[in-house]
């Protein structure tokens, strides 16, 4: 089913798209629904859900940025000028919310880098840029462009990943590290939170995409071990 629908998008899209390169814009949805205190919530999870509720808010106010031409992308959030006025813990938390890091994509050499900073030191996390998911004939227009639902397991977590892309516009990037799909991933579906195209901006010329140099190298395996340790040493400093 999977091999016949990734066939049929590419058959429909293939004098579809023209354009060299692109600049989306992504803006943060929260589910509102998500941060609602219950009565059976004791007093540190009322004030987990009101501060990632504060920080959601201010999270909304930023603009995610994800660039490409035909074989590159990358992706961030676009960085501002923080006010005097404005609390930094909350921003930090926010940015964190939508995603930390540049994330840079490559088609070519189907390869996925993530460029972040873990506990002070930058970190540059490789992975392969492949299809692995499971694409669903369920399909909804998200502005001007119909999309198709697509999930998988997260690796390094027990959640479900839900993505909604479009092979009107047939490359295989994303925001925040996701990709690999026969389609620009216009919508990106998390449990508390949305991230979902907002603006598109096409070019008839290439664009350059820098790939980031700067922090060690590691594979993704291994930065899955490393924040593991550093969550297990803070479990273990609470009790």
């Amino acid at each position: 089913m999977k091999t016949k629908l990734i066939i049929l998008i590419n058959l429909f899209v293939g004098t579809l798209y023209a354009q060299q390169s692109a600049i989306c814009t992504y803006k943060l949805i929260p589910k509102m629904e998500s941060f609602k205190i219950k009565e059976t919530d004791d007093n540190n999870t009322k004030y987990a859900k009101d501060l990632m509720l504060k920080a959601t808010v201010v999270a909304k106010g930023f603009d995610y940025t994800l660039k490409f031409n035909k074989s590159e992308s990358s992706s961030q959030i676009s960085e501002r000028m923080i006010n005097d006025g404005e609390n930094k813990y909350l921003n930090s938390i926010a940015k964190a919310v939508i995603g930390k890091g540049v994330f840079y994509q490559n088609k070519l050499l189907k390869i996925a880098l993530w460029q972040t900073n873990v506990m002070g030191e930058l970190y540059i996390v490789k992975d392969s840029l492949v299809n692995d998911w499971e694409i669903s004939s369920e399909s909804k227009k998200i502005g001007n462009y119909t999309c198709y639902k697509a999930v998988k397991q997260c690796s390094s977590c027990s959640s479900i990943n839900e993505v909604w892309f479009t092979p009107e516009i047939p490359v295989p990037f994303g925001p925040i590290g996701y990709g690999g799909l026969p389609g620009l991933i216009i919508s990106v579906v998390k449990k508390n939170t949305i991230l979902q195209l907002e603006r598109i901006k096409f070019y008839d010329k290439q664009l350059i995409i820098d790939r980031p140099d700067k922090g060690k190298q590691i594979v993704k395996a291994e930065y899955d071990m490393i924040t593991s340790s550093i969550r297990n040493n803070a479990k273990k400093m609470r009790n």
